[in-house]
């Protein structure tokens, strides 16, 4: 059986610390899961729901409707915010680990600013739109490399952000990839939410282009041009992200649906998939 890490003093950890003792105990934080169509239909601990949540079974709509659920709860308590911000700590871990490793000796205001930032975007983040576990971790990781851009510039350095190992798990995950790619310059936010959204997830790009009050074709182009971007970000051995630096039998490229030997098949849209059906009869 593996043993628990030991925690330390930092702000991650004292976040996880506090979470611990709320998840303990004869009445621990815990979340009906008749709130949310797929939960277990029963009383669930949010240690237990947080392991539902990263299970890689569980779907995206179940996440964004249990996620939308938590972040209501956290505008109006503080035990709540404690628990949603663990809830996502483990991606927000993986998504600032190189801005940590850029500026170890300011580590602890690292992870500080990364909470602060957290707490910014679960107060005021829209929860009807898809994505909400993508854009939190987005906000989170913005504030941080705020303060290590200043720091960099304070000793002289140029304001990247080196990785000089690997992360810690879970590396690999495609949505951490658009995130790093996003936070690397390599594509903008709306381009990487709109390929997690309609590659990952379960919107078809025809309500990512109405969403985006944008023509179909329009949204097409918008995401092959974001697609394109990353591909040759992915491919490249010299800006290799961080998150790929090791890899598993499911491989990230294939995981975000890109074959680097040919473009993505585009979406069709559904008068032209009844058109062809009707054309094959």
């Amino acid at each position: 059986m593996a043993t628990r890490r030991i925690l330390t003093d930092s702000p991650f950890d004292t976040l996880e610390k506090t979470f611990r003792l709320l998840v303990t105990g004869p009445r621990p934080l815990a979340l009906e899961g008749e709130a949310v169509t797929g939960l277990p239909q029963r009383l669930i601990p949010l240690d237990e729901l947080k392991a539902i949540l990263l299970h890689p079974s569980t779907s995206y709509q179940v996440r964004d409707e249990t996620l939308a659920e938590l972040v209501r709860r956290a505008r109006d308590s503080e035990s709540w915010m404690v628990g949603l911000a663990a809830v996502v700590l483990p991606g927000v871990r993986s998504v600032v680990w190189s801005l940590v490793q850029a500026c170890p000796d300011r580590a602890e205001d690292v992870e500080a600013e990364t909470l602060a930032g957290l707490v910014a975007a679960i107060r005021d983040i829209d929860v009807s739109r898809p994505r909400i576990a993508v854009r939190l971790l987005w906000r989170s990781r913005k504030a941080a490399k705020r303060l290590v851009r200043l720091e960099l510039a304070e000793q002289g350095r140029p304001a990247t952000s080196p990785v000089p190992g690997a992360p810690p798990q879970p590396w690999g995950h495609p949505d951490l990839v658009l995130i790093e790619a996003v936070g690397r310059g390599v594509v903008a936010a709306d381009g990487a939410e709109l390929i997690g959204a309609t590659r990952l997830g379960d919107v078809g790009l025809d309500e990512a282009a109405t969403a985006l009050h944008v023509g179909y074709w329009a949204a097409h182009k918008r995401r092959s041009r974001a697609e394109a971007a990353v591909v040759g970000w992915l491919a490249s051995e010299d800006t290799a992200p961080s998150t790929l630096s090791k890899r598993k039998s499911s491989d990230p490229i294939l995981l975000l649906r890109v074959d680097l030997g040919r473009d993505c098949e585009p979406d069709r849209r559904p008068e032209a998939r009844r058109s062809n059906r009707r054309t094959r009869r």
